[in-house]
């Protein structure tokens, strides 16, 4: 049973008084013991109190909220945004196989040419060559990069402005030793499980860049593997331009042997000096020559004959007999005519 004070204490709200969650719950020391112990209700979850507790502190919860939104803007204002951008590689290797009638049992494939891969592209020499073929070294927002976090970034987002370093006071090798260093610590290579592809990915605060940096990572890796092949390629044509340069020297001393045994055989032409072999291949030359012409020209003969053109042959014309025949017709002719103007038929 409640006491007259208790009783005045929940009359409070018509008096101008607060209400208490206390009020409504009076715990195990207002109550007798008799019959049963309720001391053991106090350590109990009560979520009616929670909610008195909660509506009695609503404006400082309300506070504490707003302040920790506040708070978190702030931070996220004060933190630059970076934009990740991912290229993949796929690196062939030699794999050993085992082979068992016709075919491949296993094959297993060396992981130290993937990690010799990983190494080289997150070498120096490649970074200096990405930062070479973009020209990161000249452009000062990539060289200078606005802080990571900092109190500044607040008004730059907030008015969009952004900060115009100036990369006039470096010098070029500093600023191409900052670029190879920024290249260095953004970008990430690792191995995609069960595969031969290399994950490349940089980070930059602006997504152009991420997405140039990490293709020319890429492009700038197979182009050395290509000038290493290139490299290779050239040392195997010297190799080779000295071997047959010996071989060619081998030729001119065998030449030089050869033409002396020959001349001492006497199976060559000096000077005016012929050998009976060089002699029968000059008439078999000659012979050969004047039969070939003397064919040409019956060939000629016959197919001037077939067309009906023999007597403007060159023999036909300069035969002895033809001519006085042809001069004994024409007199008969001419004869032929005087007599038939006279004796008229």
């Amino acid at each position: 049973m409640l006491d007259r004070n208790r009783q005045h204490q929940i009359a409070g709200p018509g008096h101008g008084q607060a209400l208490s969650p206390d009020l409504y719950y009076d715990g195990a020391q207002n109550y007798s013991s008799y019959g049963r112990d309720y001391s053991e209700q106090d350590d109990r979850f009560n979520p009616l109190k929670l909610l008195f507790y909660a509506v009695q502190y609503r404006w400082l919860i309300l506070m504490m909220v707003a302040g920790g939104l506040v708070a978190g803007v702030v931070v996220t204002m004060m933190q630059t945004p970076k934009y990740r951008a991912t290229a993949q590689l796929e690196v062939l290797v030699p794999s050993a196989k085992v082979f068992q009638d016709i075919e491949v049992v296993s094959e297993s494939s060396d992981l130290r040419a993937f990690q010799t891969a990983s190494e080289k592209l997150k070498s120096r020499a490649l970074a200096q060559r990405v930062v070479f073929q973009l020209g990161l070294s000249e452009k000062p927002d990539f060289v200078f990069p606005t802080p990571s976090f900092s109190l500044s970034n607040i008004f730059y987002r907030a008015f969009g402005i952004s900060k115009s370093p100036s990369i006039e006071e470096t010098t070029p090798e500093e600023r191409e030793g900052i670029a190879i260093g920024r290249v260095l610590n953004d970008l990430t290579v690792n191995l995609v499980p069960n595969t031969s592809l290399l994950s490349i990915t940089f980070a930059d605060q602006k997504p152009k860049y991420a997405t140039d940096i990490a293709n020319q990572v890429a492009q700038s890796f197979i182009d050395q593997r290509l000038d290493q092949t290139s490299e290779t390629s050239d040392l195997a044509r010297q190799f080779i331009q000295e071997q047959v340069l010996q071989v060619k020297q081998k030729l001119q001393k065998s030449e030089e042997e050869l033409v002396a045994y020959a001349k001492d055989a006497g199976i060559t032409i000096t000077g005016e000096e012929k050998s009976l072999i060089g002699s029968n291949i000059e008439t078999l030359n000659t012979a050969l020559a004047t039969a070939i012409q003397e064919r040409l020209d019956a060939g000629r003969m016959v197919d001037q004959i077939d067309k009906g053109r023999a007597a403007s042959l060159g023999p036909v014309l300069e035969s002895e007999g033809l001519q006085k025949i042809t001069e004994k017709l024409s007199d008969l002719t001419s004869q032929y005519q005087q007599k038939l103007g006279i004796l008229k038929p």
